[in-house]
């Protein structure tokens, strides 16, 4: 069980979803409509999880291709939390045309650590919660905000959403593609666990970059699934012989 934890760890890591210390079980917040999401836009986050110095990582969401039948999008997350598995995560997401109608939106997950080859993972891999997206709800609009962020200042649209376990707040912003998240903040009720019996520590994620020039990272073939691959510590994959 011990790589399908770190998998999930990672895949929760890649996502800015609202309740990122549950592991992906909420939906990842896609406010734009991603049909009409210029191709190459990126936007870059640093999230901030736990009190005091806490843990920083890095991430990225970049929609790189699109054709009548797809959206492709490239997620990648970096920083101390993914070190036991490879210290930074890419990965890609063949969507549907229209993510946040589907129940069950990905049509391929491709997954790469660290310098390793990318693999294809089982959409129905067990334990591993299905990637959904949603728009906001309008009942919890807040209100709107001018919001000053490490990438500058926008103005944005302000939910928040009150669960058993914490407080979600969130910043939307059409001025940032290709999910249109400015700024996250969850704080957890006191006692709160998460689905491995940790406490369910604070985040604070923030827009730092963003741009229209990405262009797809994962280039290669993907391998097969490979289970061996996700343990914390495997080595990268050698190298093909010249």
């Amino acid at each position: 069980m011990r790589p399908l934890r770190s998998l999930m760890v990672t895949l929760a890591l890649l996502a800015p979803a609202p309740l990122l210390a549950q592991m992906g079980s909420e939906p990842t917040p896609m406010a734009l409509d991603l049909k009409k999401v210029p191709v190459g836009s990126w936007a870059e986050y640093t999230m901030k999880i736990g009190l005091g110095a806490g843990m920083t990582v890095k991430s990225r969401w970049a929609l790189v291709a699109r054709d009548a039948n797809s959206n492709t999008i490239e997620t990648s997350a970096e920083g101390p939390p993914l070190e036991p598995v490879g210290g930074k995560m890419l990965m890609k997401l063949v969507l549907v045309p229209d993510p946040v109608k589907s129940d069950r939106p990905v049509k391929q997950m491709v997954l790469k650590r660290g310098e390793t080859d990318p693999m294809d993972m089982p959409l129905d891999l067990p334990g591993m919660p299905v990637q959904r997206f949603e728009k906001p709800d309008p009942k919890k609009l807040v209100g709107k905000e001018t919001v000053k962020v490490a990438a500058g200042t926008f103005k944005a649209s302000h939910y928040r959403d009150v669960s058993d376990t914490a407080t979600i707040d969130l910043w939307i912003s059409d001025e940032v593609p290709p999910l249109g998240v400015l700024k996250l903040t969850t704080v957890p009720k006191p006692g709160a666990q998460g689905p491995m019996g940790q406490p369910l520590p604070p985040v604070d994620m923030q827009l730092t970059a963003k741009g229209k020039d990405a262009k797809p990272v994962i280039t290669k073939p993907a391998k097969p699934f490979d289970p061996a691959a996700l343990r914390p510590g495997a080595p990268p994959a050698p190298a093909p012989a010249k």
